[in-house]
């Protein structure tokens, strides 16, 4: 049963900011297998034997009522029940699935708190014969992170721990060390390490099925300790896993400086090679949630990772964070505001540059999930429109991402984009067909033409359905003959040669538009990846501007594509109709009876929801008057049931 009538209200807020973000499955944080324990405070004294032994039962069974009803937390002054929020609720889910992952949460939002008091539910009621270890930035805040758990574990009820937990004789109990020997579960802090050495012979001796890095980022030989690690983690693992009992792999960090041969440098490669946790990942099945993870990550690990505003905090509360900052830049850019710093030094753009930029750099607000792939939209889509599709293509290979940009024909600016670094050549250009002729029938495909574009390209220009909006250019062909009389004669030809060369003359004409750009038209420049990419722009020692040896230049590199392309070629101009100057001429629209009924059958496909979200109106009454007026004709009442359909896509897409 679902129990709303729980007095952690906390809870009850968290199911209530799902639902309003459109995951259907927005209650699992209430659930209650007992109806007998609805309104039982677990810390009453005077509890009968049975409450009590269905109140222990309950807690085994279901650690959303542990965490909700029975575990305490100490705070200042205070023990107070545990406070739910999206990030420590996000974490715990992934936890119960058993998946490794990095969490990246602003200050003050318990990350640690979150898996110490998940940790105590496991020793003390979700298995037995299981190791689980803590290794920080410095022994002494690993061996603090083993006294918050001890301490949360000390806040149950009296009468759950003499009965059902603790054993004063045989219970080990110090800094370092805890052992619930009822269970025969242990608590232990391990040491990084002082030299390469001494790192890997602390991480091979991590046989333990819960392995929980705290401060990942600031772990020196973080990289040794990973790799020793791993391995003797699989062997605990796999145990764990036929005994059906918990186990996984934590990483919680702040954000450090990005540099090769750093720990932060490391860090953030996981987190690179990670699949992005998603809101709508809350909606899968455990065999889609796999896929998920299979086609998004290098690594089997999720990235967890919400921004303040995501966690319901505001502009005032930044302020306040600020203030307590006493002004350190750096630390509200890592603890805060999630940024990982990089050293300016040989960078092509300065700080000024880069926080214009950063100023217009938005969140992703729709997500449509393709093929088990996840395209971010920063504004509503709209089906009808002649958005640019443009592409950079990597091959799933070489740790380079492939990318697909949505750029606005009006303005330039970015309203989408998809990045993956695993996906091959056969699945992203499947990937680009579904998307032009499934979502965006009235798209134009601007794809780079080097050794793994041409792949794509080839196949694509033999699909009738997508040919005609591909970009290509009329190139003038020569050609030598030999005749019988033994004369040698040179024949032109026009050749038709789709995509964009990204050869030494077109990057760096794309590296000058990119200054200019920078300078003038920064607020086009909305996705995050962009901007991380300028970050790792340098000039290297030949004058040549690459990204850095830690860093990627994919996404920029596929708006760039574009952005030579309209200013560079012909086709864009004299086939679309789509001219260097950003203008609202160029903008069309597909509104046919054919496209309404294409995107109605597109909704009944999918997964749809109730009531309209707030700021869709005006897409909502556009479709609307197609529907009245060209298919269904202007007095026709049956154009509503159309546009509710699409609404309810709309709204499935989103995360508000």
């Amino acid at each position: 049963m679902i129990d709303v009538r729980t007095k952690n209200i906390s809870f009850l807020k968290i199911s209530k900011m799902l639902r309003d973000k459109n995951v259907k499955n927005n209650k699992f944080m209430l659930q209650l297998n007992n109806p007998n324990l609805q309104g039982v405070d677990p810390h009453r004294t005077d509890l009968t034997d049975k409450q009590k032994i269905e109140i222990y039962r309950e807690c085994v069974e279901n650690y959303w009522y542990f965490i909700r009803e029975v575990c305490l937390v100490p705070v200042s002054g205070a023990n107070i029940h545990y406070e739910a929020n999206l990030g420590n609720i996000t974490m715990s889910y992934v936890k119960l699935k058993n998946k490794n992952f990095m969490l990246i949460l602003p200050r003050q939002h318990g990350k640690t708190m979150g898996e110490a008091v998940f940790d105590v539910w496991a020793l003390c009621f979700a298995t037995k014969n299981t190791n689980c270890t803590y290794m920080n930035k410095a022994k002494g805040d690993a061996i603090k992170n083993v006294k918050l758990w001890n301490d949360i574990k000390m806040l149950l009820p009296r009468w759950l721990l003499d009965n059902f937990i603790l054993d004063k004789k045989e219970d080990i109990d110090n800094v370092e060390y805890k052992e619930i020997s009822k269970l025969n579960n242990t608590m232990k802090v391990v040491s990084g390490g002082s030299d390469p050495d001494s790192a890997d012979k602390a991480g091979r001796g991590l046989t333990t099925a819960l392995l929980v890095f705290d401060e990942f980022a600031f772990l020196k030989y973080n990289d040794i300790i990973y790799q020793a690690a791993v391995h003797a983690w699989n062997k605990a693992a796999e145990m764990a896993k036929k005994n059906g009992v918990p186990y996984g792999i934590s990483i919680i960090t702040t954000p450090n400086t990005n540099e090769e041969g750093t720990p932060g440098g490391y860090c953030h490669d996981i987190m690179e090679n990670s699949a992005k946790w998603e809101l709508m990942c809350f909606d899968m099945s455990d065999d889609e949630l796999n896929k998920y993870i299979e086609l998004n990550s290098t690594n089997n690990f999720l990235f967890i990772q919400y921004t303040y505003l995501e966690l319901g905090r505001d502009d005032a509360w930044l302020r306040d964070q600020i203030r307590q900052c006493q002004g350190d830049t750096l630390k509200v850019e890592r603890e805060i505001l999630l940024k990982w710093p990089q050293s300016t030094e040989g960078r092509v753009f300065n700080v000024d540059q880069l926080n214009k930029v950063y100023e217009f750099v938005k969140e992703p607000t729709v997500k449509i999930n393709v093929n088990g792939y996840i395209i971010n939209f920063f504004e509503t889509p709209d089906l009808r429109l002649n958005y640019i599709m443009s592409c950079d293509v990597a091959g799933g290979l070489d740790g380079d991402n492939s990318v697909i940009l949505f750029i606005h024909p009006e303005d330039f600016r970015v309203v989408g984009e998809f990045l993956n670094k695993k996906i091959d050549t056969d699945n992203f250009k499947m990937l680009i067909y579904d998307l032009m002729t499934i979502y965006f029938r009235n798209a134009i495909l601007v794809c780079e033409k080097n050794s793994y574009g041409l792949n794509i390209l080839d196949w694509l220009m033999k699909k009738p359905e997508v040919e005609p909006r591909m970009y290509r250019e009329d190139k003038e062909k020569v050609g030598e003959k030999t005749l019988s009389n033994g004369f040698t004669v040179k024949k032109k030809s026009k050749v038709i040669m789709y995509g964009v060369d990204t050869n030494t003359t077109t990057r760096a004409q794309m590296i000058d538009m990119l200054l200019e750009i920078v300078e003038t038209e920064y607020d086009k420049l909305i996705s995050g990846n962009i901007y991380k990419d300028l970050q790792g722009l340098e000039k290297k020692r030949n004058n040549k501007i690459e990204h850095s040896s830690r860093t990627h230049d994919d996404a920029l590199m596929a708006y760039l594509i574009f952005r030579w392309a309209v200013y560079y070629g012909k086709c864009l101009r004299d086939r679309f109709g789509i001219n260097p100057i950003p203008s609202r001429m160029n903008v069309r629209t597909s509104s046919s009876a054919g496209d309404m009924h294409r995107i109605e059958r597109l909704i009944e496909k999918s997964l749809m929801l109730d009531n309209l979200p707030s700021g869709y109106s005006e897409t909502v009454a556009a479709l609307q008057e197609d529907a009245a007026k060209k298919k269904y004709g202007k007095e026709d009442n049956r154009y509503s049931e159309s546009a509710d359909k699409i609404a309810s896509f709309f709204r499935m897409t989103k995360d508000l």
